[in-house]
């Protein structure tokens, strides 16, 4: 909160992610149990130093100041985006930006076997489907479509660690 505030001058746009709802899967995944509340203390932060996305309601095409919330939908754990997308609607209201990503990819074998591969369809159209049912106004939303497999193997985005240069 420390580092948030002392931001608050030099910061104009916050993109924070809400990862997760579920404070197990936030401790297995990257061990902070705590994450949900200090998560959302965080956003509230933002929220009251810069409000919602100026650009929603000016009407620019470029946002000067505000915040958007992005959530990653994880591949097995759709109570938990769906359960994170209710949280944030409860704390902040259906004005709140979100962006639904759906690019979650596996670069190294996990232990979990749901998350050695890609979200399905069904799975992101249920938290779609969610996020709607809410009522949010502004969402901005990666479609599946763009992130199948064979469109991931020939991105550029996707490093490979293999290669001297693995951004290339």
């Amino acid at each position: 909160m420390d580092v948030l505030k002392s931001l608050e001058k030099y910061a104009d746009i916050y993109l924070p992610d809400f990862k997760y709802s579920d404070t197990a899967l936030a401790e297995k995944l990257s061990g902070c149990e705590d994450y949900p509340g200090k998560a959302i203390d965080a956003i509230s932060e933002m929220v009251k130093q810069k409000g919602f996305l100026d650009c929603l309601v000016s009407g620019n095409e470029l946002a000067a100041r505000g915040v958007l919330v992005r959530h990653l939908i994880l591949p097995g754990a759709i109570g938990n985006s769906i359960n994170a997308l209710t949280t944030l609607l409860i704390e902040f209201g259906t004005d709140l930006p979100i962006s639904l990503m759906s690019q979650y990819h596996p670069v190294v074998r996990h232990e979990d076997p749901e998350l050695n591969r890609t979200i399905t369809d069904q799975e992101f159209e249920k938290v779609h489907d969610h996020a709607i049912q809410l009522g949010f106004k502004h969402m901005f939303v990666q479609f599946p479509e763009a992130y199948k497999e064979p469109s991931r193997v020939s991105s550029s985005f996707l490093p490979d660690f293999k290669k001297g240069e693995p951004f290339t």
